[in-house]
């Protein structure tokens, strides 16, 4: 089976009404019978382009409807989604379309700036295809491409469930990023466990928050709730206002919705919450980041008909490994859950023996839906897959009921308003200023982004440091969730371990103490 079959169960009769709104955006609803045409129309336009099984196609857009086009189209020919977290800045999108060999970029209209046109740094590219106003002549234009293009499924095409589908960019430690390679198989167990832990229904009605270029986007809820018939309520990206969010959680009358810890604490702030009518939502996910206690009893308060389920995914997948059942929202506050049907999870030690009740080990995992390796990256495939399991680098303990609670991470990573940030990808940045001798970044405890970045910088004997021509070259490279918030001039040699390797922890707990001394 491969997601080509979300359209094709149209035309064979399936229990899903082909005039029943799949996606609403904004003032814009489509019928599942338009979502399979509209995908087809594209299939059969990139087919006329030469698309052929396996080519990559890289994705730079904001949420918008043509996102599922795209997804299903692609789907459709075999071919392979690289979606762009809109949140990048021109080299970090060169990268990513070099790296993965993309022939194709779809670019919202609003990004074009930021994209070579005449690709003289991605030479591989084939063609530049605009979405929205049609304003750039270099590139071709998305209403132009599908016009004439035919609503019938393009033939000759066999895909298998082990066929590549998605390769989902992460950030990496060595300051690259790394495609974490997913077929249709992987993502359809992603997706199939969910209609059963969440009970997920063709009367769901779930708002996507997330931008649909993240793994939370499409692959937490969306794609279930498709799968049964539900609606897909889809909000824009950028700026979001808790009011607003609000006010389309009563008019739309959803069910289930996924909010990042960051603006979960906003919402439940928000000074007019009750105003709102939010009886029908049955919960609101949330992870990335372990929720204050605080956070979760102040929720319960709050919204009392409402679950606040807590979970924990990753993308390379399961999205969804952990999540704690509604039963147990209370009595074990604070617990990211137990595994996912379709999740077998370990805690173990360094030598990979499972850890006893309330010690912490690494959490390793074994799943159909998680990734076949990292795109053209053998020797990470092999580490990160070393003894058989996934290793994750993230650390927890377990209580004697096997409830499992987060408790930091093992590898080099910090996490800003639910966005991973891998402080290897800053320091490189902030390496290239001649006068930097060495350089770090920690991630630090902050009550609105959970965690923020603080630059180390170790300047070279004579050097002057210009913290501002730094600061402005990481927001030049550099999405904004990257870019730290505090550069500190460092006056000796950054701690390191025998094998050269800077002690974060150690240089951690040495900045933070000299901050909070007068």
């Amino acid at each position: 089976m491969d997601f080509g079959y979300f359209l094709r169960r149209l035309d064979i009769g399936s229990l899903v009404d082909p005039e029943k709104d799949a996606i609403v955006f904004r003032d814009e609803k489509i019928t599942y019978r338009q979502m399979r045409d509209r995908a087809y129309r594209l299939a059969n336009a990139l087919k006329s382009l030469g698309v052929n099984k396996g080519d990559r196609i890289a994705v730079f857009l904001k949420n918008s409807p043509e996102w599922f086009d795209i997804f299903f189209a692609l789907a459709s020919l075999g071919a392979v989604l690289t979606p762009v977290n809109f949140l990048l800045k021109s080299k970090e999108v060169e990268f990513i379309v070099n790296d993965s060999g993309a022939t194709i970029l779809f670019c919202g209209s609003d990004f074009l700036d930021q994209v070579d046109l005449e690709r003289r740094n991605t030479p591989g590219l084939r063609e530049i295809i605009s979405i929205g106003q049609e304003n750039h002549p270099p590139a071709l234009y998305y209403s132009t491409l599908i016009k004439r293009a035919q609503a019938e499924s393009p033939e000759g095409i066999a895909i298998q469930t082990d066929d590549l589908f998605v390769l989902q960019y992460t950030s990496g430690t060595t300051g690259f990023p790394k495609g974490a390679m997913h077929t249709h198989g992987t993502l359809l167990w992603n997706s199939f466990h969910q209609i059963g832990d969440f009970a997920v229904t063709p009367n769901e009605r779930y708002l996507c928050v997330p931008g649909l270029c993240w793994i939370a986007g499409f692959h937490d809820f969306t794609l279930a709730a498709l799968w049964m018939g539900g609606t897909v309520v889809v909000m824009p990206s950028g700026a979001l206002d808790i009011g607003h969010l609000l006010g389309l959680i009563e008019k739309e009358r959803i069910t289930k919705i996924l909010l990042v810890p960051t603006i979960l604490k906003q919402m439940i702030d928000f000074p007019d919450l009750r105003q709102y009518c939010l009886d029908i939502l049955e919960f609101v996910a949330t992870g990335a980041e372990p929720v204050p206690v605080s956070v979760i009893q102040k929720f319960n308060e709050l919204l009392p008909r409402t679950t606040l389920l807590q979970g924990y995914g990753l993308s390379e997948g399961p999205s969804i490994a952990l999540y704690l059942p509604k039963e147990d929202a209370l009595r074990k506050i604070g617990s990211a859950g137990k595994p996912s049907t379709n999740c077998e999870l370990m805690i173990v030690d360094e030598s990979m023996k499972r850890v006893s009740p309330g010690v912490k080990g690494e959490i390793v995992i074994r799943s159909p839906a998680t990734m076949v390796g990292y795109w053209n990256r053998p020797e990470d495939t092999q580490k990160v897959f070393e003894g058989g399991w996934l290793h994750t680098g993230d650390l927890a303990e377990y209580d004697e009921e096997g409830y499992i609670y987060i408790t930091g991470r093992k590898k080099d990573m910090y996490i800003s308003g639910g966005l991973n940030v891998y402080p290897a990808e800053i320091e490189n940045v902030i390496l290239k200023d001649q006068g930097v001798h060495e350089a770090a970044v920690v991630g630090i405890q902050d009550l609105k982004w959970g965690e923020v970045g603080w630059a180390i910088i170790v300047p070279k004997e004579g050097a002057r440091i210009e913290v501002e021509k730094i600061e402005e070259m990481c927001k030049k490279e550099l999405a904004g969730f990257k870019v730290p918030k505090r550069y500190i001039i460092w006056d000796q040699p950054l701690p390191r371990t025998a094998s050269g390797k800077i002690k974060k922890y150690e240089l951690k707990e040495d900045v933070c103490q000299q901050s909070l001394t007068p």
